[in-house]
């Protein structure tokens, strides 16, 4: 496959090494719409919008291809490495360098060879509304989903996601676990009070 010459320089990033530059959580990350400021890298999901909340790579902002390139929301700091990934990231590995970033990358193998090695990936609020939508839930065509609170009972008592199963992180290996639905094609949805 030949690329034009400002994508060929940009390196293919395995997931190997992607594996290394992504953290749990981050500190100084208040909304999806940006990146966290506490890490090396910033990883840039190309696809749409829908998709994106859907499922990203987690720490991941969106800036769908099919838009605007917004170099607004990429770093000051034009040495940071970049990393896209999406069905066009090509194109915008090509805007970047553009705007004068020079350390891109190109996540080639995606959210899926993501979700394959590591079995997760991270949804949006929005996301998660929609599922808890009366229209959605009420229609007898939509995919069933489980949506689990791993955070402590009292918590959950207090406040939880509409249709949330409570389910501690503590004992859920020695409780619930061997309780998981039968058809492991189910979304199971996790969340439990922190930032990601």
């Amino acid at each position: 496959m030949l690329f034009p010459p400002a994508v060929e320089a940009a390196e293919i990033m395995p997931t190997s090494e992607l594996e290394e530059l992504v953290e749990t959580t981050t500190e100084k990350r208040d909304s999806y719409g940006e990146y966290p400021a506490d890490w090396n890298v910033v990883i840039i999901d190309n696809r749409s919008e829908e998709e994106y909340q859907k499922g990203h790579i987690n720490g991941a902002i969106n800036m769908a291809a099919d838009e605007a390139f917004a170099p607004c929301e990429l770093p000051e700091d034009q040495d940071t490495k970049l990393i896209f990934y999406g069905q066009d990231a090509h194109d915008c590995v090509s805007e970047a360098k553009d705007e004068g970033y020079d350390n891109v990358y190109i996540y080639e193998a995606g959210v899926e060879a993501w979700d394959d090695e590591w079995g997760y990936l991270t949804t949006t609020p929005e996301y998660v509304a929609s599922l808890t939508d009366e229209s959605h839930a009420d229609d007898a065509d939509t995919d069933p989903y489980l949506i689990i609170d791993t955070r402590g009972f009292g918590m959950f008592v207090e406040s939880h996601v509409p249709a949330a199963q409570a389910m501690e992180h503590t004992i859920f290996e020695e409780k619930y676990l061997d309780h998981m639905p039968a058809d492991k094609e189910t979304e199971i949805i996790t969340y439990c009070g922190g930032f990601f």
